[in-house]
């Protein structure tokens, strides 16, 4: 292990992430949002959100040289840096703190996205990349090795605060799964087989239709779904960094 500049470790997690394939289709600003800072990264925090909270975190708590963020500060259009936003992106310049932000990138990875890691922590067989937008497939649909029922899937990805939807009928077999706003998904799940679909937060909309086609929902939270893929990310950069690595969280509860 060694330490790592800034630009040789950007480089290698734009290629990890497949940043680029992602360019027409996501409205996030994938990749190094903030900083350029030349300077060795001895320390990486991550965080969900970059909100001044976790950016403040990271600087005077975990004393990081760069913040990796599923949902980052930029998104689809210009953006005035004023108010709150010119307070995030200055303390991060004043106090040379990079930002890195991958967002359908890190739903949509295979080794260390939130989807891939939860099909990991179920064990599920069969794991395959699902449930296309634009085209290129962000979740993933697998089959569990043993019985479970919706509360013990709960269970073993650590939700606090479900909302169990449960109107399929026989045992759950085949499992989609869409982290964050994937509900709309569910038509789709229902579609190729799926007896449950496992995403963060619930519709309204979806809520008869699910009852009536008998296919069930686990929302297990948008800010908690998407906490795997970062964790994982993490675990994965400190068995090939000497860096230091931390997790910030700030949930929401949603």
């Amino acid at each position: 292990m060694f330490f790592m500049k800034l630009d040789t470790l950007i480089k290698s997690l734009d290629e990890f992430l497949d940043i680029k394939s992602f360019e027409d289709l996501d409205i996030s600003l994938n990749g190094l949002q903030v900083g350029g800072f030349d300077k060795e990264i001895n320390s990486i925090a991550f965080a969900v959100d970059a909100s001044q909270k976790s950016i403040e975190n990271a600087i005077y708590e975990k004393h990081a040289d760069l913040l990796i963020v599923h949902h980052g500060l930029f998104w689809g259009k210009p953006l005035a840096i004023t108010g709150a936003h010119k307070k995030k992106v200055q303390t991060l310049l004043d106090n040379e703190l990079n930002l890195y932000a991958a967002h359908l990138p890190l739903d949509a990875n295979m080794e260390c996205g939130h989807n891939a890691t939860m099909a990991s922590r179920l064990n599920l067989k069969n794991v395959e990349p699902a449930f296309l937008y634009h085209g290129k497939p962000v979740g993933v649909v697998g089959t569990l090795k043993e019985t479970l029922d919706i509360h013990q899937i709960s269970e073993i990805l650590k939700f606090t605060n479900p909302i169990f939807l449960d109107f399929n009928e026989g045992p759950i077999n085949k499992i989609g799964i869409v982290s964050g706003e994937g509900a709309h998904d569910v038509r789709e799940a229902k579609e190729i087989g799926c007896d449950l679909l496992i995403t963060g937060e619930p519709r309204h909309s979806e809520y008869i239709w699910c009852e009536e086609e008998k296919i069930s929902m686990l929302c297990g939270g948008h800010y908690e779904t998407e906490v795997f893929g970062l964790v994982e990310l993490a675990s994965i950069l400190v068995k090939h960094f000497d860096v230091a690595i931390s997790f910030i969280k700030n949930p929401t509860g949603l």
